[in-house]
């Protein structure tokens, strides 16, 4: 899932250059960026609480 959440953070920096609002699709990259990081910190900690 934290993968996906990053390769949908590249696809949307791809695009945010085409864009004419770019502040927009620069959120959107932030946004799956944030996602990702959360995920993989949740994943974290459940292994850590399980060990």
């Amino acid at each position: 899932m934290a993968c996906r959440a990053v390769a949908q953070a590249g696809l949307a920096a791809g695009t945010a250059s085409l864009d004419d609002e770019a502040a927009w699709p620069l959120l959107l990259v932030a946004g799956w960026l944030t996602t990702a990081a959360d995920l993989v910190k949740e994943a974290e900690l459940r292994e850590s609480a399980l060990a």
